[in-house]
């Protein structure tokens, strides 16, 4: 147990942190205890097993994906020490509700249950962008394949299939035609049920939406504090191609940074779902001046964007983040606009096979700011669908770089040549 004094001296308050331990999201520690006064405090099923748990002042043992174990273990807390949270933080997706749960059992400063309901399901948030006249697709729920069957018939090919309540691509894909349809609900039913046991989600939650067409895709991501909004920072995503979309990499600053009608719809999105603390991720697909939000996530961005964000422009907006759920914030400030260079993140992948070698890499160049392996010697490589199937990550930084497309190529072959030099794979043999 840490010494309590410190606790004692912000009035028996700590900071709750829920997700933080997860990689690339571990500099939302680093904010954390840098901005609040008292105790930052971590949750973790298995405290001694992730490295980054070793950093918060103490973690609670339980499952910050569940509500009802999430708040049984910290009034356990209370019980044992008489602390009790002055904030409840979300820092990935699944830990949103949670962090609401816990929060409203201490009314504490939190998103409004009307709020959670828009942000964690896919189909009340398109239907409030719909009413507030936010541009997106078109889009019909199903459960069986019978249902899918019928709202295809309702719908424009081609579409998209996906989960309602998750993000990462998992579930992901698209589908040209009827004749596509009983193929691609199999993958979509299994992707969710791989995932089910780990998040307790039920079977039978899609959308099918309205293929939108569209040269690329940005995240931007926006302040909200107590009604008001600010974009924080635009970025560049690199996609693959059809029909999973899979995220390959991102990079900051966006081409679209200063593109003013993109950040006037993201801001009109966050306000359509009423999200009025933190940082939230909007997705907006771009297609010269047609702008379509596929979906807003409200909790900071992942895949390393706030730490690109921090290296580019100087500062973190994890510190936005804490500042508003700590209701410590004396409005949003002005966001710094001139980037000092470029960063930008590139997955790796290994190629399909059992993964027999795992090689460290000690000649990363100055560009190369962080490598991070999460592939072991015995896993089997599979095709990149979705977050499930990354073997790796690479951070890249190039201080006074202004060229987007030279630097997205340059991180990109870099992370071709890691993954060459850090995996060995054996290929499945076809026994016919």
């Amino acid at each position: 147990m840490f010494d309590l004094a410190r606790a004692h001296a912000n009035g028996d308050r700590y900071l709750l942190l829920l997700g933080s331990d997860i990689l690339l999201r571990e500099r939302g520690i680093v904010s954390a205890l840098r901005t609040y006064p008292g105790p930052v405090i971590g949750m973790s099923e298995t405290p001694a097993a992730q490295n980054a748990n070793r950093f918060f002042d103490h973690v609670l043992r339980a499952d910050y994906y569940d509500e009802r174990q999430a708040l049984e273990a910290v009034q356990q807390f209370e019980r044992e020490t008489g602390l009790r949270p002055g904030a409840v933080v979300p820092i990935i997706e699944m830990t949103v509700h949670v962090s609401v749960a816990v929060a409203r059992h201490y009314d504490l400063p939190r998103l409004s249950d009307a709020c959670l309901a828009r942000v964690r399901d896919k189909h009340t948030m398109k239907a409030a962008f719909e009413a507030a006249g936010v541009p997106c697709a078109r889009h019909r729920l199903f459960g069986t394949l019978e249902e899918l069957h019928q709202a295809a018939r309702e719908l424009d090919f081609p579409l998209v299939l996906k989960p309602r309540d998750f993000a990462g691509n998992v579930g992901t894909v698209r589908v040209n035609g009827p004749g596509e349809l009983d193929e691609a609900y199999v993958y979509c039913r299994d992707s969710l049920l791989e995932i089910a046991p780990l998040y307790g989600f039920e079977d039978g939650r899609f959308q099918a939406e309205e293929f939108v067409t569209s040269t690329h895709e940005v995240s931007v991501e926006v302040a909200n504090h107590r009604g008001e909004r600010t974009v924080v920072a635009v970025t560049d995503k690199s996609k693959a191609g059809a029909p999973y979309f899979s995220e390959r990499g991102q990079l900051v600053p966006s081409a679209d940074s200063g593109n003013e009608e993109l950040r006037r719809v993201a801001l009109a999105a966050c306000a359509a779902l009423d999200i009025d603390h933190g940082l939230a991720h909007v997705e907006v697909l771009v297609d010269g001046d047609r702008l379509s939000v596929v979906e807003v996530a409200a909790r900071p961005g992942g895949d390393g964007i706030m730490d690109l964000i921090d290296r580019v422009y100087g500062f973190s907006p994890y510190d936005l983040h804490f500042g508003s759920y700590t209701d410590t914030l004396d409005g949003l400030p002005a966001i710094a606009a001139e980037p000092a260079g470029m960063g930008a993140t590139a997955f790796l992948k290994a190629p399909p096979g059992t993964i027999t070698e795992v090689k460290p890499v000690h000649d990363l160049t100055p560009e190369e700011v962080g490598l991070y392996i999460t592939a072991q010697v015995g896993d089997v490589s599979r095709p990149l669908t979705s977050y499930l199937a990354r073997d790796g990550v690479l951070e890249c930084f190039e201080r006074g770089q202004s060229d987007q497309r030279a630097f997205r190529a340059k991180a990109d072959e870099l992370a071709r040549q890691r993954t060459e030099q850090i995996f060995t794979v054996e290929a499945e043999h076809d026994p016919s």
